[in-house]
């Protein structure tokens, strides 16, 4: 029984790390997707039958094993949804084992501690450990119930229940300790994922990631013959600012200008800080003409905006822009940035507060 008990253990460690590895960007949460708390209950139910398949003979018609764990789990993560699931899909394996009396006692066990799982999850108050032993205790309640109706040595049901319950203690404890050891480490990997790719002051995607978005949005209008476009942007006399205001004012000006920014662009724009007082705005499929058209509503939006210093005072800033547009048929790759550099120069040159291209300036 040892080996088997360890079997189960093993299997449940196994078949969630792999779980979580196919899912870990779509985690199981209470406000999941409908389509996630299906996919997941199944995979549960699907790990219940493989559990089932290494369980212990009880007598000809009686298996023991862990599969209720599965099922609380994805009770305890997402819900009454995939709990149900998960339930009906262990129900369906244990009938496709064998027909008897004992798999008609399971079908009634799996649904109990289902709606069980899933009534003690939404309503129970407590921490997480202490909402798991709770499940842990009420499953393995409704299990030994289950033994205890389907052995007909009562003798022996004492001695099959005391060694389940410890094995649904020990693998129902290991189980949580790894499930949120690993989605842990999942999240935190993410965060410093997004942290390294991010502006620390803004929050915008930093000069790192603007390479890395600026050379796929160009390959991809590569592929499929598509114009995109790039705005430069610079804030105007900033160093003024940080002398006359200071640094703090400075960068409170920068996240106000940040957050400005964001609500201007389109959904899939790339909008980035390259550094100091420059920001970037990668704009996929986008034609030279709707960029000069971006680029003016920004200069406008940035001109009529009044900057909040940290002293309350209100400051007026002003924005050059340098656009430019890479057509795979006509152009070179090298010539989005270069160009838009070139642009930029060129506003600041003509007086600021304007957008410009290689060829032409807009004042307004």
């Amino acid at each position: 029984m040892i080996s088997d008990l360890v079997i189960n253990i093993s299997l449940l460690m196994s078949f969630t790390f792999v779980w979580h590895q196919l899912f870990r960007k779509n985690r199981l949460t209470m406000s999941s997707p409908f389509y996630i708390k299906i996919v997941d209950g199944i995979l549960a139910g699907l790990l219940g039958v493989i559990l089932m398949h290494y369980s212990i003979g009880v007598n000809n018609i009686t298996i023991l094993d862990l599969r209720h764990i599965p099922v609380i789990l994805v009770a305890f993560y997402g819900g009454f949804l995939p709990t149900i699931i998960s339930a009906v899909v262990i129900i369906t394996g244990r009938f496709l084992i064998d027909v008897n009396f004992s798999s008609y006692v399971a079908l009634y066990m799996m649904l109990t501690i289902a709606g069980g799982a899933g009534l003690i999850v939404r309503y129970m108050k407590g921490g997480p450990w202490k909402r798991w032993t709770a499940l842990l205790l009420y499953s393995q309640l409704i299990f030994s119930a289950a033994l205890y109706i389907v052995v007909e040595d009562y003798s022996t049901v004492l001695d099959y229940a005391l060694f389940h319950i410890v094995s649904t203690l020990i693998g129902g404890y290991l189980t949580l300790y790894f499930v949120d050891y690993i989605r842990k480490t999942s999240e935190r990997y993410y965060q410093y994922k997004e942290n390294a790719q991010r502006d620390a002051l803004t929050g915008l995607y930093n000069v790192r990631s603007f390479d890395t978005h600026y050379n796929r949005i160009v390959k991809e209008a590569i592929e499929e013959n598509e114009t995109c476009a790039i705005c430069l942007i610079d804030v105007d006399h900033f160093k003024q600012i940080n002398d006359t205001y200071g640094h703090q004012a400075g960068d409170e000006v920068l996240k106000q200008l940040a957050e400005l920014l964001s609500r201007l662009t389109r959904s899939g724009d790339i909008l980035s800080r390259n550094g100091g007082e420059e920001f970037s705005l990668l704009l996929p499929k986008c034609t030279v003409e709707d960029a000069k058209e971006i680029a003016g509503r920004v200069r406008e939006a940035v001109f009529k905006q009044g900057f909040l210093l940290p002293d309350q005072a209100k400051l007026q800033l002003s924005v050059s822009i340098g656009v430019s547009a890479f057509n795979p048929v006509e152009e070179k790759e090298e010539s989005l940035f270069q160009d838009a550099d070139e642009a930029l120069y060129k506003a600041k040159q003509n007086g600021r507060n304007i957008v410009c291209t290689s060829w032409e300036c807009s004042y307004r």
